[in-house]
């Protein structure tokens, strides 16, 4: 990840949250750093992630912590209300995964 630091990453996805670094999300974030890295390696078969990526990292992050408390929810109803969740990274995320990804030959 050359000069770019996981901590630089983690502060792009609390800029998109709007948030400030505490120490209370510190392992939180880290979590979240790691699953995003996991995913990408896995998704797109890759054993090192570019420096292109770490912008999806971020978004990732941010993706993940807007889903905390709703894991493994898809719709929710209230009495006439309704909502869906999204359950998978959204499109703007996987197609610039798509682009980095590596055919896997068995």
């Amino acid at each position: 990840m050359d000069d770019i630091t996981q901590w630089d990453i983690i502060e792009k996805a609390m800029l998109i949250l709007d948030m400030q670094l505490d120490s209370d999300n510190d392992s939180l974030f880290e979590y979240y750093f790691q699953n995003a890295i996991d995913y990408i390696s896995d998704y797109c078969n890759v054993s090192e992630i570019t420096t292109s990526l770490n912008s999806v990292i971020s978004q990732m992050i941010a993706f993940q912590y807007r889903q905390k408390g709703i894991e493994n929810v898809q719709s929710e109803g209230k009495g006439s209300l309704s909502q869906s969740f999204i359950t998978e990274y959204p499109p703007n995320i996987m197609n610039r995964l798509n682009r980095h990804a590596k055919v896997k030959f068995l």
